[in-house]
């Protein structure tokens, strides 16, 4: 077959190939996309992340999902205000958090504050 320009020829490239890999007997093609996280079960929340680390009372508002756990929250807040996550606790309503628990068992509502406390003040 005669090729009029390149874009032809490379059109017909790429047919061949297609036609190569449906001819491989026993060979699979896996995807590459990454498989779907589960959702936290929770709901979505506005809460106030509120920081008196360092020069001036800092606050910041976040959407987040009331089932994500206290240590992911932490992680993200400490890139939000430029910290390291050993370096303060969460708390809301005199609570420290426990990393590992779901915020949800706090029973933070859309609106509350949580408070960041430095690790050197809370035990």
């Amino acid at each position: 077959m005669g090729f009029d320009n390149e874009f032809d020829e490379e059109l017909e490239l790429d047919e061949d190939l297609d036609e190569e890999m449906d001819q491989i007997p026993g060979k699979e093609i896996n995807s590459k996309t990454p498989v779907a996280k589960a959702v936290p079960e929770g709901k979505k929340i506005s809460v106030y992340f509120m920081s008196t680390i360092g020069p001036g009372e800092k606050k910041q508002k976040l959407l987040i999902n009331s089932g994500n756990i206290v240590g992911d929250i932490k992680e993200t807040v400490a890139n939000l205000f430029g910290l390291d996550p050993d370096d303060f606790y969460l708390s809301s309503g005199g609570v420290t958090m426990d990393e590992q628990n779901p915020l949800k068992d706090y029973y933070v509502d859309d609106g509350d504050d949580i408070l960041l406390i430095p690790a050197s003040i809370a035990g």
